[in-house]
């Protein structure tokens, strides 16, 4: 019988995961569902004995790599999220598989397939990443990847919103907006401007003031609103400032 664990803060794609496992021809028993990074924190501190963890990346109180970098998981994981931006980070936190939402009932055999090719062979298990390892070292530095579209969880759903579709993004408090060209509003998975930030190509993204970030294709003009502030009239007639401390940088920015 094999231990699992279930890492995931959504009900229903938690309830997805357990029936496939329980497909699957091998005895599978599920021995802790967690659903937070406080949760998962709480658990890595405690001994245990368990043989495979699926672990989502985002949960409801920040990012799953923040408890595995300050206690390495007992076990290999298999990796099931909606993003695809964690796939390296993924690899170096005891990954063994990546699935992206939503996946198939084959997807999920074919990453318990390898988990069990690997339980069999545990010798050679060191001598794979060790391999692994040095082939990345011969590697060039991977350029910077930024996400094209973002997952938007919205009731029993998760949709995809494209970047390139966003023309602004705003802060109310800790619930982060995205506006498109229609004026729709889309509720960000972060609960900060920065974290944002640190997905979205800064090429494209400028932050303007304390709460708001605009993309640079939606820009139509500007108009000078006072000394040292400009008003931005983007798509669908919107029109937002920028504070007197970010004036010069967003300047500079757009090259004017």
């Amino acid at each position: 019988m094999f231990k699992v664990i279930i890492i995931e803060d959504e009900p229903l794609a938690r309830s997805k995961l357990k029936r496939l496992l329980m497909d699957l021809s091998d005895e599978i028993n599920i021995t802790a569902e967690l659903s937070s990074v406080a949760e998962v924190s709480a658990w890595l501190a405690q001994p245990n004995e368990v043989d495979l963890i699926f672990s989502d990346i985002e949960l409801s109180d920040g990012n799953v790599f923040q408890s595995y970098q300050q206690q390495p998981p007992p076990c290999p994981v298999i990796f099931i999220t909606a993003y695809d931006d964690f796939m390296l980070k993924a690899f170096d936190n005891f990954g063994i598989g990546y699935l992206l939402k939503p996946y198939s009932s084959d997807k999920l055999q074919q990453a318990w397939h390898k988990f069990r090719q690997l339980s069999r062979q545990p010798d050679t298990e060191p001598l794979l990443v060790n391999q692994l390892q040095q082939l990345l070292q011969t590697l060039p530095a991977p350029k910077t990847s930024y996400t094209s579209r973002l997952a938007i969880r919205q009731q029993q759903q998760i949709y995809f919103l494209q970047v390139a579709d966003i023309v602004y993004i705003q802060a109310d408090g800790s619930l982060i907006m995205a506006f498109d060209e229609q004026g729709k509003r889309h509720y960000l998975p972060y609960n900060s401007l920065q974290a944002v930030e640190a997905v979205l190509d800064p090429e494209r993204f400028f932050r303007i003031n304390r709460s708001e970030m605009v993309q640079s294709q939606h820009i139509v003009r500007l108009e000078r609103y006072c000394k040292n502030t400009l008003t931005l009239y983007l798509a669908n007639n919107v029109q937002l400032k920028t504070s007197q401390s970010r004036t010069g940088d967003f300047n500079r920015w757009l090259g004017i």
